[in-house]
């Protein structure tokens, strides 16, 4: 397995950072690179994404949420993976995010192409990401005020 991780920090109380984040139905509006995301039921759901020229889809359940210092996923079908996000207060209103992402792929050929493009995508993606997030907690804020 591949294991590609990123540390940020957000601008809101790690509550607000939770609930952005564990609505999954949130990364396509937050990420270029997600599809669609279909909820299958209960905890599971279909993620297409376009990554290294590549669409591709699997499936994940959502395997640990404890509001607000942890959100993680595996796969079910597809590629397989699993990922988290661990939160933590960083001072006030601004919380430290640390993502881990471990993949593997299974097809040499398809895994070669993806390897010497992931570091530097995940580092793309999630700094779009955690930017989209910042505007978001942004927005919520000012309409709340």
């Amino acid at each position: 397995m591949r294991r590609i991780t990123h540390e940020t920090s957000l601008q809101a109380e790690p509550e607000r950072v939770f609930a952005l984040l564990s609505h999954v139905p949130n990364f396509v509006d937050l990420c270029d690179h997600v599809r669609t995301i279909e909820p299958l039921g209960g905890e599971q759901y279909r993620w297409t994404i376009v990554a290294a020229g590549m669409t591709m889809d699997f499936d994940v359940e959502i395997c640990s949420a404890v509001e607000p210092e942890h959100f993680a996923w595996r796969s079910i079908r597809g590629i397989h993976n699993r990922g988290s996000y661990r939160l933590q207060p960083a001072g006030e209103g601004l919380t430290r995010v640390e993502f881990e992402l471990e993949y593997r792929l299974g097809n040499p050929l398809v895994e070669a192409a993806v390897r010497r493009a992931a570091g530097s995508l995940v580092e793309r993606v999630s700094g779009q990401l955690m930017h989209r997030a910042q505007q978001r907690l942004d927005a919520e804020a000012n309409s709340n005020a």
